[in-house]
């Protein structure tokens, strides 16, 4: 009898745990989507800032009105246009998710009607949703359904890894020969660590890279900078600080005006000075505490401090070139096939010296910090980053194995007889306890994981940030597959065994019996932890509840035209790093129980449609990433698959083992698990060097001209800008299309040197020469001096920033008092710009000032702020420089093509 009550209890508490978590997660859904559609139309800086905050040509389509309409358009925006607004990076993430929903859709319609019948109709009676699962089967003929389905879904996932991959491979050579790619500095650049130092000069390497088709164009030495980094950030904050202090100073002086409007004539009140009794002063300390150092006047402290800085970082700029080296560079070609053959040679006789060499590193993306590792330092910091990472693995377990032990109150009980109280608190307390707090904790103990990781693998001495979540993509994976599937699998049936640890001695093949048997108990956790993944993780991330806020409380805080630009412009960052484990270890677990408990199936296909819904919308609408890798993470999540095919048919191999009727089932697995091995095996031969290099065979035959002959200012400086060949026209120049007729129109010059910092001088020698020449002759000659700028843009791109941004320009509102203006006059007879360009102090009706900025032009025509110019690290924003750089050396008057 009692026997029969214990069961009863367990099949009430499993049933319950499982009918709690649905209403709990249906409820998540329709409240986190209900409230994204009702909040969606009233925040476009939370819900929408790409369709005004990114270069015009990769801003999504509008939104459609009405409820329902904007959804139907989002599933109507074809490939390509999803690939030129987002890139190839988000776009392969969506291809993921397609891949899962079509796999696990399919196999669902095909396993659901066999795999229920099978596992209930004159079976065994387990309690509560364990009915329901393979366990519940006694007549091992059955199992043939199961095994059969099991190579059904290896078959798919063979299918659909190899067809998905095939396509993405021509997607990649696409993007990577496409025009706006191609023409960039970073398609034809490898970069070279670990350079010997007898070789590490322009000189040699010159030697070993010109024999490359077409040779080289520009060589980067790295260097050591010392302080000069941080003179600049000293220099950023003290501009910021001045562009604070003034603000707030003409915002007291409207309030103080305000206050005297009845006691002085209105003359005074026009005065542009700003009141002694409300001119900003602070304490100048070494030591961040009150009452510490001298009293100063804040602007004055301020304008002598940015002009120290700007003398002594411009001294420091002036002589980069001398910096000590370190033992790395890049290298630019004038073809991108030669980058591709250059980084797959073999360059040194040593072993390790030159090598490994990395292509396609956006300048964007470089860790700077990372650019004087040797190869063998970078292999022992790797050695240890894995080592920490596998304790941390391990220690996790801990904390996984009591959250999985909380999924299963009645064994606990077992083993903590104190916990036995909880049972009697009724099947519906017990069932929210079990189905809900475990997988809310379990999604807070994972959350905490990824930012060690990223510490780790930058530690590691890998040179660019896309490629650090790369690494911690492999990380984060490993750490769930481990501490969340493999440990909360075992832990539940650990606790079911504990009672017959005893026998263990005498029946030491036992516990694998008992642990088989148990396998199928864990399926209600794991069906818990997809429903609370599928509706928790993709309603947070569609509703952006805690942006949204932010998005009211922010503009309270920001006080400069800075600020408010700042905060208009910026969209968020997504980490592919993080993003692609939570989505690959659904299908781990799709795999995994979608033969032993099909229940989980119908929710790991409600996962991979809302993720993909989420995600579509979002890197549509919200989410910008700073670097492309032009889908580098796609490959290593299909070998996560792999990974979890292995691991799901391993355990079916354990589960047709300990039936003594399941032989042949058994023998099949093992065939199928021979077949995953060999097709892995075949995918990394056929794809994996693709997914690096582009074929030689999909190049065609360039004539470059040797740029020590003619000019640095080649031919692909100019030949796809649009405007340069507007510009040639208006200036008298021939506007043939072809790249050799443009070389033939420039005008004869000196050739421009290979090393970079030279090169940089000598164009920057040019633009000042052109600076004294007349406006007539400027404008003739206007399609040369832009062809000099975009040289000189292309040759600061593989340069540390610190060594050529340009002096900082703060940015004050105009105000009807004249106080922005005396201030800029004063900064300029300082040497320091100073703009109040689309900013203005605005009276409400109260009288009192409000900061506002032209918004229209500065972000929706993509203006930009004074002071920020896009340097070359930003390789799309090539003529937002140019135009900045042309007004900075007074042509804008006689160049308009900007």
């Amino acid at each position: 009898m009692s026997e029969t009550k214990e069961s009863q209890q367990g099949m009430d508490s499993s049933t319950h745990t499982f009918t709690s978590a649905l209403w709990f997660n249906a409820a998540l859904a329709v409240g986190f989507f209900g409230a994204f559609v009702v909040l969606r139309t009233t925040r476009p800086q939370t819900y929408a800032p790409r369709t005004y905050a990114v270069a015009k040509e990769k801003r999504p389509p509008p939104i459609p009105k009405g409820f329902g309409r904007w959804i139907l358009a989002l599933f109507k925006i074809s490939d390509e246009d999803l690939i030129k607004t987002m890139g190839l990076d988000r776009f392969m993430v969506l291809k993921f998710l397609r891949m899962g929903m079509v796999t696990f859709s399919i196999y669902s319609l095909v396993a659901i009607p066999i795999l229920f019948p099978i596992n209930i109709i004159g079976q065994n009676s387990l309690p509560g949703l364990t009915y329901l699962t393979m366990g519940n089967v006694t007549d091992d003929s059955r199992t043939w359904a199961h095994c059969l389905l099991a190579v059904i879904l290896s078959c798919l996932v063979w299918y659909y890894t190899f067809r998905e991959t095939k396509i993405y491979i021509v997607l990649r050579r696409k993007f990577l020969l496409s025009p706006d790619y191609a023409d960039t500095v970073a398609a034809r650049t490898i970069y070279v660590p670990s350079i010997p130092a007898n070789i590490n000069n322009v000189e040699d390497l010159e030697k070993i890279f010109n024999r490359f088709p077409g040779g080289i164009r520009r060589i980067w030495l790295n260097r050591q900078l010392h302080d000069l980094p941080e003179l600049v950030e000293k220099r950023e904050k003290a501009a910021l600080s001045l562009e604070s202090t003034v603000t707030k100073a003409i915002l007291a002086t409207y309030k103080h005006n305000m206050k005297l409007s009845n006691k002085v004539d209105e003359e005074a009140l026009n005065e542009s000075d700003i009141p002694d009794a409300i001119r900003p002063k602070h304490r100048d300390s070494v030591i961040p505490l009150p009452c510490f150092g001298r009293k100063v006047d804040s602007i004055e402290f301020y304008h002598n401090q940015i002009k120290e800085l700007n003398h002594s970082i411009g001294e420091k700029q002036h002589d980069a070139a001398s910096f000590t080296q370190v033992n790395s560079a890049f290298i630019e070609f004038n073809q991108q096939v030669a980058a591709h053959m250059a980084a797959q040679s073999l360059m040194h006789k040593e072993s390790m010296q030159m090598a490994p060499r990395y292509i396609q590193i956006a300048p964007s993306d470089i860790i700077w910090e990372n650019m004087n590792i040797k190869s063998y330092e970078r292999m022992l910091r790797r050695f240890v980053s894995i080592s920490i990472t596998t304790v941390i693995i391990i220690f996790w377990a801990v904390p996984v194995v009591f959250v999985q032990a909380v999924a299963n109150i009645n064994e606990l009980a077992k083993v903590l007889p104190f916990l036995s109280v909880i049972n009697k608190l009724g099947p519906q307390v017990v069932g929210i306890i079990q189905g809900i707090l475990p997988a809310v904790a379990l999604s807070i103990l994972i959350s905490l994981v990824p930012v060690i990781f990223t510490i780790l693998s930058t530690k590691e001495g890998i040179p660019q940030r896309s490629f650090v979540q790369l690494s911690v993509l492999h990380k984060f994976f490993f750490f769930q597959l481990i501490d969340v599937v493999l440990v909360s699998t075992l832990s539940g049936g650990i606790l079911a065994m504990i009672e017959q640890i005893k026998n263990i001695a005498s029946n030491p093949f036992g516990i694998i019996n008992t642990l088989s048997e148990n396998l199928p108990k864990a399926s209600t956790f794991f069906i818990t932890f997809v429903m609370l993944q599928s509706t928790n993780q993709s309603g947070q991330a569609m509703l952006q509840l805690v942006p949204y806020i932010l998005s009211y409380i922010m503009p309270m805080f920001a006080t400069t035209p800075r600020d408010i630009y700042n905060q208009k412009r910026t969209c968020p960052n997504v980490n592919l790093g993080t993003l692609i484990p939570a989505q690959t270890i659904i299908f781990v677990l799709g795999l995994e129980y979608g033969v032993i408990a099909p229940l989980i199936l119908p929710f790991v296909c409600l996962f991979f449609v809302l993720q993909y819904f989420v995600y579509l919308y979002q890197f549509l609408y919200v989410y910008e990433i700073p670097f492309e890798t032009a889908g580098r993470a796609f490959p290593r999540a299909i070998r996560h698959v792999y990974i979890g095919l292995f691991i799901s048919q391993l355990t079916l191999i354990g589960l047709f083992a300990i039936r003594t009727g399941a032989r042949g089932q058994m023998a099949l697995m093992i065939v199928t698990l021979v077949c995953t091995a060999f097709a892995l095996y075949y995918y990394d031969r056929a794809f994996k060097p693709l997914f690096k290099y582009l074929p030689v065979s999909i190049f065609e035959d360039e004539d470059v001209p040797d740029p020590k002959k003619t000019d640095a200012i080649t031919p692909d400086d100019v030949h796809h800008d649009d405007n340069f060949q507007k510009d040639a026209q208006k200036s008298g120049y021939a506007s043939d299309s072809s790249s050799d007729h443009v070389s033939e129109v420039l005008v004869e010059r000196a050739p421009i040197s290979y090393e970079a910092y030279r090169a940089r001088d000598e164009l920057l020698t040019r633009l000042r020469e052109e600076e004294n020449r007349s406006k007539e002759e400027i404008t003739k000659d206007s399609a040369n001096i832009i062809a000099t700028a975009k040289s000189l843009y292309a040759s600061e791109s593989y340069m540390h920033p610190s060594t050529y941004v340009s002096n900082p320009t703060i940015w004050i509102p105009e105000d009807d008092i004249g106080i922005a203006q005396k201030e800029i006059k004063e900064l300029n007879s300082l040497d320091i710009q100073g703009s109040s360009r689309g900013a203005a102090v605005v009276r409400n009706a109260k009288g009192k000032g409000i900061v506002t900025i032209d918004e229209e032009s500065l972000i929706n025509d993509y203006q930009g702020a004074p002071g920020s110019a896009p340097t070359a690290a930003n390789e799309s924003n090539v003529n937002n420089y140019v135009r900045v750089l042309v007004d900075g050396y007074n042509f804008g008057d006689a160049i308009t093509m900007f």
